[in-house]
């Protein structure tokens, strides 16, 4: 599957606006967060799908230092809530300030935590649009607990599609192809899905994006 070059993207669509700049500067350089965010154009696609479907509630499975996560709140209609969810607490905080220097901090709570113990918990058919970007590992079990959480019409979009990424700086334990494997089990289980209608987006990673029937 062929995408277009990262430089041909960045020149067509613009610079990035200097604030994006300095909140990847500061959390790649001085807090040392590995570099595993989003690229730009999923980036603005997530804000993108986000403006479209105009969800009163957005969930973000996998925080990191928020890059994906001042995309989507930028995308929410007035009133509209995201809710995010790290493992790291450093990470955590470093998000946090990042949605109050991007100015969308007060739209978008950040819970620290295993996932799964939040999903678990949640109400169904609550959210819009659900993001997954997490634990490789875990995709398939974050589909089976977000599924059910996902309204009518939303719509459930996950990273890392192609399956064909370095994951080291994702991994607790394991190797690359435990996760490209988890990925490519997950990519299949919407693909099949009787609920779910499914196509890829050509980002740098790819994403993989369905809507709940």
């Amino acid at each position: 599957m062929t995408t277009p070059p990262v430089g041909y993207t960045n020149a067509a669509l613009g610079p990035r606006e200097p604030i994006l700049d300095d909140i990847l500067r500061s959390s790649l350089l001085e807090h040392r967060l590995p570099t595993i965010q989003v690229d730009d154009n999923a980036a603005r696609l997530l804000q993108l799908l986000t403006t479209l479907r105009a969800p009163r509630r957005v969930l973000e499975i996998g925080t990191l230092f928020g890059y994906s996560t001042i995309h989507l709140a930028r995308g929410l209609p007035a009133g509209a809530t995201l809710t995010s969810l790290e493992v790291d607490p450093r990470a955590a905080d470093v998000a946090r300030a990042n949605l109050g220097k991007a100015g969308v901090g007060d739209r978008v709570e950040v819970i620290t935590g295993d996932a799964r113990d939040y999903l678990r918990a949640a109400p169904r058919d609550e959210f819009g649009l659900i993001f997954i970007d997490a634990d490789k590992r875990s995709y398939v079990d974050y589909l089976k607990l977000a599924f059910p959480l996902l309204e009518s019409g939303g719509l459930l979009v996950a990273d890392d599609a192609f399956a064909v990424g370095d994951f080291g700086g994702e991994r607790v334990a394991g190797d690359d192809d435990a996760e490209a494997a988890a990925i490519r089990t997950y990519v299949a289980a919407v693909a099949r899905s009787p609920h779910l209608f499914s196509c890829f987006a050509g980002t740098e990673s790819g994403l993989i994006i369905s809507i709940k029937g």
